[in-house]
């Protein structure tokens, strides 16, 4: 790259400016302040508050915590080209990009607009999601549950076996480890004897 277009080509990091060159463009940056109670998850319905599809309610098909970011299924769509293969005859395909958290709001379901949102306990102790414009408590999506749901254990061949991890090898003592050996030693000598 010549140093005419590498200077087109500047990146604004604080005070300075550096061209954009080599693996440096391509890494993923983390964000400055992260959000640390997320009131969103994989399956909820959001309005998006900012952006081309400015209104348009969709569900969440994957949250990125670690960026902010979230994608929305079938909103915040850009295309891009792919070249032909064997299984694919190329040409454009359109894919969802991030958005940012700040710019979706969680879908009341009393009245279907987006809302702002906040925590509260229930009398049976259970933390719960709650408009906080109407008050109406916004349950968890049905697939989160779904996928937290194990199936009954099996053991395998190199499991410990449930009697050998009850097994009692060691009796707690109020004698050092050194009196306990010396007092075994005493009484095999006498034994022998």
């Amino acid at each position: 790259m010549s140093s005419k277009a590498a200077s087109n080509l500047l990146v604004r990091t604080g005070r300075l400016q550096r061209p954009i060159t080599g693996p440096r463009r391509f890494r993923k940056v983390k964000p400055e302040i992260q959000v640390k109670n997320w009131k969103i998850v994989k399956g909820d319905n959001v309005e998006i508050l900012a952006g081309k599809d400015k209104g348009a309610i969709g569900k969440v098909s994957q949250v990125l915590r670690g960026q902010n970011k979230l994608f929305v299924e079938g909103l915040n769509c850009h295309y891009r080209y792919l070249k032909p293969n064997n299984e694919f005859q190329g040409g454009m395909v359109s894919s969802e990009a991030p958005i940012h958290y700040s710019k979706v709001a969680l879908v009341d379901p009393s009245d279907g607009k987006g809302t702002k949102v906040g925590f509260m306990y229930t009398k049976d102790g259970e933390k719960v999601r709650v408009s906080r414009r109407t008050g109406t408590v916004i349950p968890k999506p049905p697939e989160l549950k779904v996928n937290r749901i194990r199936e009954a254990y099996q053991e395998g061949p190199k499991d410990t076996t449930a009697e050998n991890a009850t097994k009692v090898t060691y009796v707690m003592s109020k004698f050092s480890f050194r009196t306990e050996v010396l007092k075994s030693l005493n009484t095999k000598e006498k034994e022998s004897d």
